[in-house]
């Protein structure tokens, strides 16, 4: 074995037993320092002063004979042994505050808190009617919503802010550490404001079947690159010999391009259960287009290592009994 093998292999099991030797203080103190990129606002989140995080610090990068933040002139910067330490720091302080928090749940006679997240399409009706019974419960849990892309949500997750993940596992992600359970097929349609010329067109001739192609001449809003839906969006029209919209304004917000659809000419492709609220409210109108865009089925989504506790538990089971009931499916236009 050449020399520097050999100090490598010697290094390894002191390096271990420094990291075990850890204290909950330092690692506090490096997440603080990965939130804010500045020593003095990292002292100021863990509550000490500045000096005793410099202090804490040094002792930890002494200890693992490395530097694991770069000193920049507008704060500091991860090393990659800052990285590798962050992430698994991160994970063990979320871990011991959601512990935290469960046994106070315990203690009080609450039924716990639960950070959920979401795509937006399974809002109305599957994480409404779980979350109304949840609230219903003699035990309410406090669930805490984060709505997001999957992408976004699935990053939240690994990180440990987030418990669980209603969305879609996306093509392009890793998988190994994931757990997915079936709940829904989410039906995608086009959609335009009520007294869209396209949509008093369509209801004058009953149309059935509105060819796509006639569309694209139109203005859309469309999701950004890089999305799952802008893939498949792109992936349907290609297959069917169709250019991208001419006029088209990208975006990501559910908010936004509802907004672009009351005030103007637009069209959009987003969830049916997303837009249902304001098909019944004769705001927004379903053309009848049909559509080969299949995103994948919406589940559950976990982490295979890290188990859920009781509050999560009983998340997941609201979420079954609704999604099998029928509240997370599509109704007809």
């Amino acid at each position: 074995m050449a020399t520097g093998e050999r100090a490598r292999a010697a290094a390894s099991p002191a390096l271990e037993a420094a990291v075990r030797r850890f204290k909950l203080r330092q690692l506090q103190l490096l997440v603080a320092i990965g939130e804010h990129a500045n020593l003095h606002r990292a002292a100021e989140a863990v509550h000490i002063s500045q000096p005793a995080a410099s202090k804490l610090l040094a002792q930890v990068e002494e200890a693992v004979g490395t530097s694991l933040f770069e000193r920049l002139p507008r704060g500091l910067r991860p090393t990659a042994a800052g990285d590798a330490l962050l992430r698994r720091a991160g994970n063990i302080v979320a871990e011991l505050s959601a512990a935290g928090e469960e046994l106070a749940a315990i203690a009080s006679g609450r039924g716990g808190r639960v950070r959920l997240g979401s795509i937006v399409g399974a809002v109305p009706g599957l994480i409404s009617a779980t979350a109304v019974s949840l609230h219903r419960a003699s035990d309410p849990i406090a669930l805490s919503l984060v709505l997001g892309t999957s992408g976004t949500l699935l990053a939240a997750l690994r990180e440990r802010r987030l418990d669980l993940v209603v969305g879609r596992i996306p093509v392009t992600s890793e998988r190994h550490d994931l757990s997915f359970e079936f709940l829904v097929d989410e039906r995608q349609v086009v959609v335009c404001r009520a007294d869209h010329p396209i949509a008093a067109r369509a209801a004058d001739l009953a149309l059935r079947n509105l060819e796509l192609r006639r569309l694209m001449d139109g203005p859309w809003v469309v999701h950004p690159p890089g999305s799952v839906l802008h893939a498949r969006f792109e992936d349907m029209l290609r297959r069917a010999g169709l250019p991208s919209p001419v006029q088209a304004i990208e975006t990501d917000s559910v908010d936004i391009t509802i907004n672009l659809l009351l005030a103007g000419d637009f069209l959009a492709v987003l969830p049916r259960n997303t837009v249902a609220p304001w098909i019944e409210r004769g705001f927004l109108a379903v053309l009848p287009v049909e559509l080969t865009l299949d995103l994948g089925a919406v589940g559950i989504i976990t982490l295979v290592d890290r188990p859920l506790s009781r509050a999560a538990e009983r998340v997941v089971e609201g979420l079954r009994r609704h999604a099998q009931a029928g509240e997370g499916q599509p109704s007809e236009p």
